[in-house]
């Protein structure tokens, strides 16, 4: 729907021209293609119909007792009817006429799509240059130049050259179909070319490869040194990593600010993995960078437990700590488990923080994790937090009888009447 409130609407005869009324203002669409593009008029009255003849299209409006004619623009109508026609040269000649406003803009876009689908280039590359469109005018312009020499030499249009047509392709930004036509001439140079043009050096290179071409190696220097010129050290470093230099790919991930990348890729080479002097200088980018799980896991690659413990430990990775410990400083386990429960509290995720600090024997602050800040208990599913308190209650029952009555009222709130029992029985025997 382009218009509410309509009381009115008419094409304009042998056009493509819309007439509509809303209210008190009379719409014209000189471009239906375009409805966010109107012209509009305010009118005090109704449309009664459309008049055309003499070389003008009027809309007669009852204004009270007086018919007012409102005149359309007649070589707006005639671009429409020129365009229903197939006559771009003469819808050519109606906008050249106009000036250049919003409906003359859509128009030009409109003819210039038109112009293109129907291979009329020149016409197409003067509707690019009218709308100030200048590289696209330059490119065809170019265009027109290689097929007018192909239709002087050959005679035809000479828009059906594989130049013509992969130009064609390359304005609607489809490389691959480009690519294609030039490949079916035999023209790798060709489309190597335009890969360059376009600085996309990878279709390039598989291009070459793909053909064979002696100028591969050659290629592939090229685009390292435009990386680096172009200050891509992380495509540079992707590329240098792709040919199995990975020294060099990680010189330049760090160079990029990319330690984790650098990482990722040492840990995957053992003879990298032997360069202490290398593992040193990204593990300290990544600590740098607070990248401290990480840095655990390269520390722990290289034998080194006690520095891979402490980035675990910054970087809140308890789980690969606790691994870590059990393995290599037992003792620290209970540590690790009441810090993974702090920073589980911490996080809002109360029931998980229950069972690390059941790990770590800690019953009053197990409890406690799972009570809210006004002393009310966190709702949990009734067997595990049943399971739970009894499990702290074993571990430290002085401690724990002043959780008892919490607990039972806790469950009395509930109605679980015969839960609330238990706790709240063991509560008065020890009184």
């Amino acid at each position: 729907m382009i218009l509410n409130f309509c009381s009115y609407v008419q094409w304009v005869p042998g056009s493509d021209v819309l007439v509509a009324q809303n209210r008190n203002s009379l719409c014209v669409w000189y471009n239906i293609e375009a409805p966010e593009r109107v012209t509009m008029f305010t009118i005090r009255g109704d449309v009664i119909g459309l008049e055309r003849g003499g070389g003008k299209t009027e809309v007669m409006v009852m204004e009270g007792v007086t018919t007012v004619a409102y005149t359309l623009d007649e070589g707006l109508i005639e671009f429409g009817t020129a365009i229903d026609d197939g006559n771009y040269i003469r819808a050519t000649a109606f906008l050249e006429t106009l000036e250049m406003t919003p409906e003359t803009e859509a128009m030009w876009k409109t003819l210039s799509k038109l112009a293109l689908e129907a291979r009329q280039l020149h016409i197409a590359e003067r509707c690019f240059s009218a709308l100030g469109q200048v590289a696209k005018a330059r490119f065809l312009h170019e265009t027109n130049e290689i097929a007018d020499q192909v239709s002087r030499e050959y005679g035809g249009e000479g828009t059906d050259f594989y130049q013509v047509r992969a130009r064609l392709a390359m304005l609607e930004k489809n490389y691959k179909l480009a690519e294609m036509i030039f490949l079916e001439q035999n023209a790798v140079e060709e489309a190597m070319g335009m890969y360059q043009e376009l600085h996309r050096w990878d279709e390039c290179i598989a291009v070459a490869e793909a053909k064979g071409h002696p100028a591969l190696e050659k290629l592939r220097r090229s685009y390292y040194q435009w990386l680096m010129d172009t200050q891509q050290e992380e495509r540079a470093g992707e590329l240098q990593e792709s040919q199995g230099d990975g020294l060099a790919a990680i010189s330049l991930y760090l160079k990029a600010g990319l330690p984790a990348k650098a990482a990722r890729l040492v840990l995957t080479r053992e003879e990298l993995l032997a360069n202490t002097e290398l593992v040193e200088h990204i593990t300290a980018a990544l600590i740098k960078g607070e990248l401290y799980e990480r840095a655990g896991d390269l520390f722990e690659k290289i034998h080194n437990p006690q520095k891979a413990l402490e980035c675990y430990r910054k970087g809140n990775a308890f789980m690969k700590a606790v691994e870590l410990a059990r393995l290599a400083f037992p003792v620290e386990v209970v540590k690790l488990e009441e810090a993974w429960g702090d920073h589980l509290v911490q996080q809002k995720q109360l029931d998980a923080a229950i069972n690390h600090y059941i790990e770590a024997r800690y019953g009053s602050m197990g409890i406690g994790a799972s009570k809210d800040t006004k002393g009310s208990f966190y709702l949990h599913s009734s067997s595990s937090f049943i399971l739970h308190i009894y499990i702290f209650l074993n571990f430290d029952r002085n401690t724990a009888s002043k959780y008892y009555p919490l607990v039972a009222q806790h469950y009395a709130s509930l109605q679980e009447y015969e839960v609330r029992k238990s706790p709240f029985s063991q509560h008065e025997a020890m009184q």
